[in-house]
This record gives C-alpha cells, structure tokens and sequence, in this order.
C-alpha cells in the first residue's frame, strides 16, 4: 500500500522537482538554473510551492507539486497581488491513487489572505479548477497575422513549415510584398530594456486607464521577460501627442514571431493600429513571415480590442481555440476588488513564468 504526505518544497527538493517536472515533456527542458531563478521570485516575492510525497515501502519520494506564482497588478491607484499556477502535476503512476483536489484545496487555503487572486491558463485542469471555485468564462483569443502579402499564404506557409521544417531553408516568401510602417521604433536587447530611461513612470501613467492588469514597471517586465532564456526584442515609440507604447517580441526559429506583450500609455486605437503595423513591419524586416499574440475580448477597450482585430485575425489552428483563463478571487480580493470580476487585461505577460 502507497502512503502519502504533501508538505511545503525546500530549496533541497528543487532538483527532484525539477527533473520530475522536465519528464513530463510539457515544455522545452529547463536547466535547474532557470527554475532556481523562477522560484526565487520577482518584484511580488518567491513563489509558493508545496510538493506531494509517495512512499511505496522504499522511501519517500516527490510525486507531485502545485505552485503559485506572485504577479503584481494594479486597479487605477490600487496594488494588487495575484498568484499564477505554476508547474501543478501529479506524476502519472500516482493519479489513480491520490485526490489532487484536496491537495489543492489546502494549498488555496493557506493563502486566501496573501493573494487577491489565483489564475491559471491550464486548459486541461479546467474542470478541476471549477470544483474550486474558479471562473473560468474567459476565453482566450489566439490572433495572428501574415507579414507578407497575401496574409492568407503566408499564415498557411507558416503551417507548411511546422510540418516540414526544411521548407524554411528556401524562404520565397521573403519574394513576396511585405507590410511597412513609417512609425520609428526604438529596438532594445534584454539588456538595454532594463536600463532604459522609456519605462521609467511609464506605468505609473498607464495604470490611470489600464483598469485591472499586470503590472508593468521595468521590475516586473525584467522578471518576466528581460532576465529570461530566449530570443526577444522591446521595441518603443513615441508619438508627438506626448503619448508611448512598447511591444516585446519574441522567435524560436526567426520565421514565426509572438507578441508577448502589448500596452499604449494613453488608449487610443489609431495609437494601437501604427503599433501593430509598425511591429509587423519589423518583424518582416527580420525575415518574419508571421506574428501572433493573445488576449481575450474583455481585455481591451471594444475600440482598442476592434483595432487588434483590424489586423490580427483568428488562429487556423483549431487546436488554439476556445482555450480558457480560470480564475478565484480569495477572500482578501473579495474584500478589495469587490465579489464581481472586473474587465482583467490578459496578454501573454500573464502566462509568462
């Protein structure tokens, strides 16, 4: 007979955790490093972890875990403290014999005064989620773009390369007429990002207008993409009306780009549109051939959600749609943000841990 106990994770547990994690092949291999780096936390603290132990008559051993991440957001003047889930699993020969939903449950439980809120962009938990008194009606929007014209070809020669890499090696698309854009843009590395004068008081005046969103002071962007593996790019701009906005984009192949995050200081469409079309622009001019991103109807402004639309269009993978964001509000958020969710600004900042 399988005994269990479930207990906090220590700083001891993180190789175990980490190699259990990685052999559940959900995401590309991550060094012990990144996770590490991960735990120990950004501008909202460490994560929270707690970890599940299976002893079969040969010892204890890791055997699932359920994380909360902290993620900073605002409401107008107020500061806000949601948890992401990070990294929930129990490993397969044990999801027949131990009920993760109690787990869970306790886990929520001891932190139902430290979070306005919990989160997660898990599709497969949904059900669970819902016997935990998560909302899960938000459903995302997973938009894209071909940077060449026909748009219509190049998001289809995109699918041809998934399919068969080697087809990238000719790029004939880059034959074809790509979007340009006379907005400058600034382009920053990582590491220019984090030193740059752009954000500083940039979300002290977006936040105004933002409503409920993730906060985005240069600590929190560093923490979430700067300081990361991976191929990014900032790109800022500056309007004469006195308004600025940035985009961070990110390829794993120099061919496919993701917007990971999007924001104007000032909402305003037409600001939005020379954005996106700038952005685009650039990503073509990198031998791009297309350019996703994701948020959700609720997330924008009608306006500001109508110009997104204008140039992004639904994903044609039938696999990204319909996919959900679930969330609680604790009793700590109840009492500050109110018992009804406001309108909640999701780009893929939010899943970005």
């Amino acid at each position: 007979m399988t005994r269990f106990r479930t207990r906090p994770m220590t700083w001891d547990d993180a190789p175990a955790f980490n190699d259990a994690y990685n052999s559940l092949n959900v995401a590309p291999l991550r060094p012990l490093e990144e996770m590490l780096r991960l735990w120990r936390g950004g501008p909202g603290g460490p994560i929270r972890s707690w970890i599940v132990e299976a002893d079969n008559g040969t010892g204890w051993r890791l055997a699932g875990h359920h994380g909360l991440c902290p993620v900073r957001f605002t409401l107008g003047d107020r500061d806000l403290l949601f948890a992401k889930t990070v990294n929930s699993f129990l490993l397969p020969d044990y999801r027949n014999r131990f009920v993760y939903l109690r787990f869970e449950q306790r886990c929520l439980a001891e932190v139902e005064w430290q979070f306005d809120a919990t989160y997660t962009l898990a599709e497969l938990a949904v059900r669970m989620r819902r016997a935990l008194g998560y909302d899960s009606a938000t459903v995302e929007l997973d938009l894209e773009q071909g940077l060449h014209s026909p748009e219509i070809l190049s998001r289809l020669w995109m699918r041809l390369i998934w399919r068969k890499p080697g087809v990238k090696t000719f790029g004939p698309w880059r034959l074809l007429p790509r979007r340009k854009s006379s907005l400058a843009l600034t382009e920053l590395t990582d590491v220019a990002a984090g030193n740059s004068p752009f954000f500083a008081g940039f979300w002290d005046e977006a936040r105004k207008t933002a409503g409920l969103a993730p906060r985005r002071d240069a600590a929190d962007l560093a923490w979430r993409f700067w300081e990361r593996p991976g191929c990014r790019t900032t790109l800022t701009c500056h309007w004469p009306c006195g308004a600025r906005g940035f985009g961070i984009v990110g390829t794993g192949d120099g061919v496919h780009f993701t917007l990971e995050d999007i924001f104007l200081s000032t909402p305003r469409p037409e600001l939005l549109t020379a954005l996106l079309d700038a952005i685009s622009s650039w990503c073509a001019q990198k031998g791009g051939l297309m350019l996703s991103f994701m948020t959700t109807a609720e997330s924008q402004p009608p306006q500001m959600l109508a110009a997104i639309q204008n140039r992004l269009k639904q994903s044609l993978s039938a696999r990204h749609r319909g996919q959900h964001v679930s969330r609680r509000l604790t009793a700590l958020g109840r009492q500050r943000i109110g018992a009804e969710w406001p309108p909640m600004n999701i780009t893929p900042i939010v899943a970005a841990t």
